[in-house]
């Protein structure tokens, strides 16, 4: 399982786990993250007591959220060395490092025994794995029978994929260009992301979506931004992102899914 590595200039590339942590954590007050991360909570649902992997976990924020909600154990598995400094930076910074678990790893680990976790978090992962069925099948041996998958990615199927998308793909003619990441290597829809999780063996239950309506747009020339924020428009993603067919239809779609019977 390859991926595009980030700049050096990136933050999850710093050796310097407070400068990271404060970018990372401006990140995730954007609305549309924070949106986001309400519906992953939710799709989580009660982790007393549970077994907590989270995949993929960069600077740590819901290891730190599953060890703060009594989770039994707490893994996070990230393949950079520095955005995992960063995240223990974060668990000892929310006094929760003694019940966090660390792995560095560029692979979804093997565990013994292999039906291991009750909650398995995929958040903004997939997309950046060149064989992603693999990755699912991982995951999914990796879950118990009654647990559950927890996984977001960007959605081909939506507002601003065809807005941008036009932009990018067409009048510019960037065919590789997969959203606002440079490191993503493919866009998903419901109907496909249903298709790679039944091929691992597992079963969608509950779909979320944010981003429904873009608010976020390139600002004028000479006018010193290079955005636009209409943020308050997130209240529709909050409100409407998890009602059929809305909850399909946005830039971020989220899945809870469980091992198929």
């Amino acid at each position: 399982m390859t991926r595009k590595q980030y700049s050096e200039d990136h933050w999850i590339r710093s050796s310097d786990p407070a400068k990271s942590l404060k970018v990372y954590v401006d990140q995730q007050n954007k609305a549309y993250s924070r949106v986001k991360n309400h519906y992953v909570k939710e799709l989580l649902g009660d982790l007393k007591g549970k077994d907590f992997l989270d995949y993929g976990c960069g600077a740590g924020m819901f290891v730190v959220y599953a060890a703060g909600e009594g989770a039994s154990r707490v893994l996070g598995v990230d393949a950079e060395e520095t955005v995992l400094s960063t995240a223990r930076f974060f668990a000892a910074q929310e006094g929760v490092e003694e019940r966090c678990e660390w792995k560095i790893s560029e692979h979804f680990p093997s565990f013994l025994p292999p039906a291991a976790f009750d909650v398995i978090l995929l958040k903004d992962v997939i997309e950046h794995i060149e064989n992603d069925y693999a990755l699912l099948q991982r995951a999914s041996e990796a879950l118990r029978p009654e647990g559950a998958i927890v996984l977001s990615t960007q959605n081909a199927l939506c507002l601003n994929y065809l807005a941008q998308g036009i932009y990018h793909r067409i009048l510019l003619r960037e065919k590789d260009w997969y959203g606002w990441d440079e490191t993503h290597l493919r866009f998903y829809t419901p109907r496909s992301l249903s298709k790679k999780l039944e091929g691992a063996g597992l079963k969608p239950l509950t779909w979320r979506s944010a981003y429904i309506i873009p608010h976020k747009f390139l600002a004028l020339p000479f006018s010193g931004k290079e955005f636009y924020r209409l943020e308050s428009l997130a209240f529709i993603d909050k409100t409407l992102g998890r009602f059929f067919p809305l909850n399909r239809f946005g830039w971020s779609i989220l899945v809870k899914a469980a091992k198929a019977r």
